[in-house]
């Protein structure tokens, strides 16, 4: 076998958020932990910031699934979901409550959610209820891995 035929296996990852309050030092400190407690997929982590209240900010990264390296986490860390069209994330219990809203409680595959409405946003469920926050990247950050 030639090494030309021999093609790098690159592990697939998950898409993961991480929440962050604080300034940017606090932030860089987070970026930090990710390093060196997940194995990430690729060599990008993008920050992005909420557009209405200053200092929150979610970093996300794709990163090889690990349950032990959650519990090392000391901010708030969930898996996410991307629509690349609208560049909307969300998690799956946010996509269906706001399936519910545009749709009068109804949920179901067969109703389609007009993401151009959460264009720039990540959709979250909070205490049973649909949070929409507005985003805006900050940076990406190239980093080693």
């Amino acid at each position: 076998m030639s090494s030309d035929s021999v093609k790098e296996v690159r592990k697939r990852g998950v898409l993961l958020g991480t929440f962050v309050t604080g300034s940017d030092e606090v932030v860089d400190k987070v970026v930090d932990k990710i390093l060196t407690t997940f194995s990430l997929t690729n060599k990008y982590i993008f920050i992005l910031r909420d557009k209405e209240q200053e200092g929150k900010t979610l970093l996300t990264f794709n990163a090889e699934q690990d349950r032990a390296a959650f519990a090392k986490m000391e901010h708030f860390t969930l898996r996410l979901h991307r629509k690349k069209q609208s560049n909307t994330l969300y998690t799956i219990n946010g996509l269906n409550l706001a399936v519910a809203a545009d749709y009068n409680g109804q949920t179901g595959r067969h109703l389609k959610l007009d993401w151009e409405k959460y264009r720039n946003t990540i959709l979250l469920s909070y205490g049973k209820k649909l949070k929409v926050i507005n985003l805006k990247l900050d940076k990406i950050l190239e980093v080693q891995y």
